[in-house]
């Protein structure tokens, strides 16, 4: 796949479980792959053999992870291991991308609320240092969530493999104040998983146990509104294992597994859940913002994908709402994002005067409206992106066709009052959607894919031509390594 035009910024988002990996102004990440790096567990014992590796990243490791040492460099948000998070840079810029010269292209990289600050300034100097990039900006995912679905103000809540966070954005500017961290999360439903699978008599030894139970849990695992009266179906579902056997999987256990998100004393944690880490998220901000915040709630992160969240979520918060009291009026008009009011169209990547042709490298004359090289013919036009933000898209309501009652979720996979499989039956989710009557407070805003929503926000806004002005020069980290702290909310004033 062809590299974008020089000065296109590369989106590099660092999970937990998964590696995101593009370009700005693409709909889509170019390499996704698991967050993990193995080593050789033996020595080779054969002489003369040359060009061993000794490190396997990504998908390399898990085909080889039956002869590996696996290892995880981050966990619950924190990089444990670096010499792992160091191979893992490799691998991106070195293996993936492949480009001649980085300092070409900018780097977006995403980052959770509250890394250290030597964290923090400890990769912006290897990024510049050890792979020569030429600019850099470091922003929160949170905001980036937020933005994927067009808005600037909204309460984020991302939920990952390793943490959970309850984030409240007013005009682009996140309240520090007022976030909460659960370290309550898709590992933690892992965890859940595998302990009723073993009540059940159900035991998976495999070197890729981990891996086995986040695929049942991602393609199977779903939400039910009462967890005190499950769907009376007595089924199991059936899961092959890589060793040719077949397991038998309760219905129960599949909506049993995700609960912990909401109970999470079912794991013997004396934490908040999610319902309760937004009330007290609220209670920190002034009440004038309560009302903007509950009705433009983001969700993000693959592990808020289950079916039947966004209802178990609306029932749970709606019952503690009384505690805040009066909720007042809205007073936060959302800062459009450009000039429109609704709609953002054709926006170029970046405008210059002079660019090279990504062909001969001729510095060519842009001013006077060419689109092609006058050396070797090559088209100049730049990459644009046609994006439509600001206006919600009401997402219609179905009836189960098993107990005929109402899912306002179109996507779900199960039914969330009797279990049974509805995926056959519904159409796909728009680009975003708000599930909830207009004259509702909670309203929620969904983007097209949990897990990438980082990814996507990150694209649309690296698109902006504003948004060149905020990357951070390596002369300039030098000279003040604070200037990685800009305030992303500046973009709207330019």
């Amino acid at each position: 796949m062809a590299l974008p035009l020089p000065g296109t910024p590369v989106i590099i988002d660092i999970g937990s479980a998964y590696v995101k990996l593009g370009f700005a102004g693409e709909p889509t990440p170019r390499f996704v792959f698991p967050c993990i790096v193995g080593t050789e567990k033996y020595r080779a014992v054969m002489v003369d053999v040359g060009g061993q590796r000794n490190y396997y990243v990504g998908n390399d490791a898990m085909k080889m992870r039956g002869v590996l040492k696996v290892k995880y460099p981050i966990q619950r948000g924190a990089i444990m291991d670096w010499e792992a998070y160091y191979e893992i840079l490799n691998y991106i810029f070195y293996t993936l991308l492949r480009i001649e010269n980085l300092s070409n292209y900018p780097i977006i990289y995403a980052e959770h609320p509250f890394v250290p600050k030597e964290t923090k300034e400890f990769i912006a100097r290897v990024l510049f240092e050890t792979h020569k990039i030429n600019s850099l900006i470091m922003l929160q995912s949170p905001f980036l969530s937020l933005f994927s679905v067009g808005l600037t103000t909204g309460l984020v809540i991302e939920s990952g493999d390793g943490l959970t966070w309850i984030v409240p954005i007013v005009n682009g500017v996140i309240q520090h104040q007022a976030i909460q961290k659960l370290n309550l999360a898709g590992i933690d439903v892992n965890h859940n998983l595998r302990t009723l699978m073993m009540r059940e008599g159900i035991n998976i030894e495999s070197s890729a146990a981990e891996e086995i139970l986040k695929e049942i849990k991602e393609k199977n695992c779903y939400f039910v509104l009462d967890p005190n009266k499950p769907p009376s179906s007595q089924g199991s579902y059936s899961f092959p294992m890589p060793d040719g056997s077949v397991k038998q999987i309760p219905s129960n256990v599949l909506h049993e597994a995700p609960e912990v998100m909401f109970q999470p004393g079912m794991l013997g944690y004396n934490i908040m859940n999610i319902p309760q880490a937004i009330i007290y998220c609220l209670q920190m901000m002034d009440k004038a913002y309560w009302n903007d915040l509950l009705s433009h709630i983001v969700l993000s992160g693959g592990n808020l994908s289950y079916s039947g969240f966004e209802e178990r979520l609306k029932q749970e918060l709606g019952a503690l709402l009384p505690q805040l009291g009066p909720i007042p009026k809205p007073q936060v008009q959302q800062t459009p994002i450009s000039s429109q009011e609704t709609k953002l169209e054709a926006i170029k990547v970046r405008e210059k005067t002079k660019d090279t042709c990504p062909e001969c490298g001729e510095l060519v004359d842009l001013s006077d409206g060419k689109e092609s090289c006058p050396n070797c013919g090559a088209s100049m036009k730049l990459p644009q992106v046609s994006i439509d933000i600001g206006k919600s898209v009401d997402k219609k309501s179905k009836k189960c066709p098993h107990c005929n009652k109402k899912i306002i979720d179109s996507t779900s996979v199960f039914c969330p009052f009797c279990g049974k499989g509805i995926a056959d039956n519904f159409t796909s989710v728009k680009e975003f959607t708000d599930v909830s009557d207009s004259d509702e407070i909670i309203k929620f805003f969904i983007p097209d894919n949990l897990q990438y929503s980082i990814f996507n926000g990150s694209a649309i806004l690296g698109s902006l031509p504003s948004f060149q002005n905020l990357f951070v020069t390596y002369d300039e980290f030098q000279g003040n390594p604070n200037a990685l702290y800009r305030e992303i909310s500046d973009v709207f004033k330019l």
